[in-house]
């Protein structure tokens, strides 16, 4: 439990499901704040009526020097924490623009503790369960706010960007021969377990399939999964589920789900790829994606 000074600085308020509707201000604040470093829009992940989230808002005394001290406790920071899986929870802390940098998120986990089962009711049900954050941009800040409170690295993955359909006609990808790949209708889900990074990579995506990528003969090429986010932006949304068995067959899977993507009306495509995947670099490079950030994953273990 918060110490009685702690408890004048911070003061939390849990609920099951996701932020109330008051706290919309908040989410549309960071986003604009965060709109050229290209991180997910929160709020559009909660729109998912089959997930469980848990909900903790956070307000707060903490000022600036140069801004009178509030007379009551402000909104500063929401929590929340969406099921994935048995005992798995994927965590987003978002803190408004006027208060970062002023040590609201360690404040938080110092009256935690090294984990969310520290947190009031309804959070006290997910203890012993492992949480998964991500770190967008791998900002310094919050990787050491991770490692501080027992967090361990779970790797990280680049985030590309292929800035129009222009860029991609001047590529080197877009100058070799057509391949006779095509990508058949929605495959259906994965049979596999879904990767955690899928919740921070797709927040904003309003309509992801997989799809099938066949060559000539009708032999499976590869899967993708795709999808756009709303207007208007129109930004498609490539994801390689698994990479192909030869670097050919790679370009031929990947330059099919780009002109899938082109013809759905994407203005733009961003993907991901795991930072030690040279070769899906090289192959994402060659359609002239440019590397716009790199997030990483951190794991609070049960």
């Amino acid at each position: 439990m918060p110490t009685t000074a702690e408890a004048e600085l911070i003061s939390l308020r849990c609920y099951d499901g996701p932020p109330a509707r008051d706290t919309t201000h908040l989410f549309e604040a960071a986003r604009d704040a965060d709109a050229e470093m290209g991180f997910s829009a929160p709020e559009q992940s909660f729109s998912r009526s089959s997930a469980h989230y848990l909900t903790a808002e956070v307000r707060t005394l903490l000022h600036r020097w140069t801004a009178a001290a509030p007379s009551e406790p402000v909104l500063a920071a929401v929590i929340t924490a969406r099921e994935l899986g048995s005992s798995l929870w994927a965590v987003d802390i978002v803190v408004d623009p006027r208060y970062r940098s002023m040590g609201v998120a360690t404040v938080v986990f110092e009256t935690l503790g090294a984990d969310l089962s520290g947190l009031p009711a309804p959070f006290v049900a997910v203890d012993g369960a492992t949480f998964v954050g991500c770190s967008y941009g791998s900002h310094p800040a919050s990787g050491r706010l991770a490692r501080r409170f027992g967090a361990q690295f779970g790797g990280r993955r680049d985030r590309l960007l292929l800035p129009s359909r222009a860029d991609y006609a001047a590529s080197r990808m877009a100058r070799l021969p057509r391949p006779p790949f095509v990508a058949t209708a929605d495959a259906g889900p994965d049979a596999g377990a879904p990767s955690v990074w899928q919740h921070f990579e797709e927040a904003d995506a309003t309509d992801t399939r997989r799809l099938c990528v066949t060559d000539a003969d009708g032999a499976v090429a590869g899967h993708v999964r795709v999808g756009l986010t709303d207007e208007p932006h129109r930004v498609g949304l490539l994801r390689l589920d698994a990479a192909a068995d030869t670097r050919d067959r790679s370009v031929g899977v990947v330059r099919t789900a780009i002109e899938h993507l082109w013809a759905c009306g994407a203005l733009s495509i961003e993907t991901s790829v795991d930072a030690t995947d040279a070769t899906t670099l090289d192959v994402l490079r060659s359609a002239a994606f440019q590397h716009d950030r790199s997030d990483a994953l951190f794991t609070w273990p049960a």
